[in-house]
């Protein structure tokens, strides 16, 4: 038996019945079986002829048979036609797109992956007849009734490439989102829907569409606790809807993002130019080259229990919305409609995640060690009027501690949810007690803030004056008047 394994195509052919015999098994399209179904009943199967891949003699002469050659090419063709077929059929022949060695994961790992799985699709988006984006989303809401469901993904998926153009001062990108975009949900039974757009928050970039289909959905399973430094795996789907993994840990600092396990990212790295070597095939065949990196928005962060710990919202970052964010927003985009947050005019860094001898400075200086920074003070806002500055510290908010940029998100999430729960809409002001260090005079003070909600993303404005001629400064202006 061994020896017959190594034999060459002559040598195989010889004992075979020849070049004749080979031929009737290369041209023979389809055979048919009689095999025994279940129940012990006959039934005839049609069954695809085996796969032979045409071999070239190393004797012959090309230059003086040109016709073998000639009728090579045309075999390997045929060849090469059926093996596509095949592989596109059956999906046990599919191991070219995900090389030789499995993904690193531990056994819970894979349960988790395949738990959750089943509510990830793949969403892209056009606008005029172009390409705008694509990303993941995850089912969240199902009508058995009206056979629709609502999935949840990033809000890039209908924003524009490119910001908008700033003037000099300005010193954040904005961009364009585009409501009536073209969205196409690519679901997991290889179908297509559309996607209609129910609503869009651009603070967070999150985007709600509903989808009609025929069948059921699995819905996303949301964690109770997440904790810094456990392990999680990210999940999207590539433009053939295989599933994407990645191994690493959810981490939290001033925000909460995923780190890529480096053992995985080697092994994977290896996998992915293997898989692309040994088969002219890469992962992301349909997908443009420009958007190889930036098309995983929208992808699933979940624990090893399958559950959602948050959600990627930027395809340039890490980053990710957390399940507490994710769960409280949708609360108030279900009971109100919209998912608004108040606007401090104010922007912060934790103290606790600054570099410890940083830390330790202000601690020696200050006498604090926990609170946040603000890092920008936006012009003409409540809070410059009542005279809270740049590298002044807020201790609290409503009496509440706030230590990190995440519990400032939570607690003014609530702050939206109490003032429609009272009865104000999204265009109503609301009341803010902070509790402000003044680092100029070492004095802690109580200030009261009358400030708007919005679901728009908050921007602090950089404040600057214009020199005129020399004579003199004009008043302080925002960029949008200049």
């Amino acid at each position: 038996m061994a020896a017959a394994a190594t034999r060459s195509p002559e040598e195989r052919s010889k004992t075979t019945g020849g070049d004749d015999v080979q031929d009737e098994e290369r041209h023979a399209k389809k055979t048919r079986t009689t095999l025994e179904d279940d129940d012990g009943d006959e039934e005839e199967l049609e069954i695809s002829s085996p796969l032979r891949e045409p071999y070239l003699p190393k004797e012959v002469d090309m230059r003086a048979n040109p016709h073998i050659l000639a009728a090579y090419k045309l075999a390997q063709d045929k060849f090469q036609d059926k093996r596509d077929r095949e592989e596109k059929l059956l999906p046990t022949r599919l191991s070219f797109r995900f090389g030789a060695s499995p993904v690193l994961i531990p056994d819970s790992g894979r349960k988790a992956v395949l738990s959750a799985a089943g509510s990830i699709i793949r969403l892209s988006s056009s606008l005029g007849g172009d390409p705008l984006a694509q990303s993941a989303g995850f089912w969240i809401d199902w009508d058995e009734g009206s056979k629709t469901g609502i999935v949840l993904t990033t809000a890039h998926l209908i924003r524009a490439n490119k910001p908008l153009p700033k003037d000099y001062w300005a010193k954040k990108d904005r961009y364009q989102y585009h409501p009536g975009a073209q969205v196409t949900a690519h679901l997991l039974d290889d179908t297509t829907a559309e996607g209609r757009l129910l609503y869009h928050e651009e603070h967070y970039d999150l985007a709600f569409f509903r989808i009609a289909m025929d069948q059921s959905v699995q819905l996303a399973s949301f964690a109770d606790t997440f904790n810094s430094g456990q392990q999680a795996l990210r999940l999207g789907r590539d433009g053939n809807l295989i599933l994407r993994i990645t191994h690493g840990k959810a981490m939290q600092d001033d925000d909460v993002y995923f780190s890529r396990d480096k053992k995985y990212e080697e092994a994977e790295t290896r996998r992915r130019e293997s898989a692309q070597r040994g088969s002219g095939y890469t992962l992301y065949a349909s997908v443009p080259k420009s958007e190889l990196h930036c098309d995983n928005a929208g992808e699933l962060v979940i624990d090893f229990d399958g559950k959602v710990v948050g959600m990627i919202n930027d395809c340039k970052s890490v980053s990710f919305v957390p399940f507490f964010i994710l769960n409280r927003c949708m609360e108030l985009w279900r009971n109100f409609g919209c998912i608004p947050r108040p606007h401090l005019g104010l922007q912060f860094k934790a103290l606790k995640f600054l570099d410890p001898s940083h830390v330790e400075y202000i601690w020696r200086k200050l006498n604090i060690d926990d609170s946040l920074l603000v890092e920008e003070l936006s012009m003409g806002s409540h809070a410059e009027k009542v005279g809270i500055r740049v590298g002044d510290i807020i201790g609290s908010i409503d009496g509440e501690r706030i230590s990190t940029r995440i519990e400032l998100e939570k607690k003014l999430l609530s702050i939206s949810m109490g003032s429609f729960n009272g009865g104000n809409d999204i265009n109503a002001k609301v009341d803010i007690s902070v509790r402000v260090f003044h680092t100029n005079n070492r004095l802690w003070r109580e200030k009261h803030l009358n400030v708007n909600i919005s679901d728009h993303r908050e921007v602090a404005e950089q404040a600057f004056y214009i020199i005129t001629n020399g004579e003199g400064v004009s008043p302080p202006v925002s960029p949008d008047q200049v």
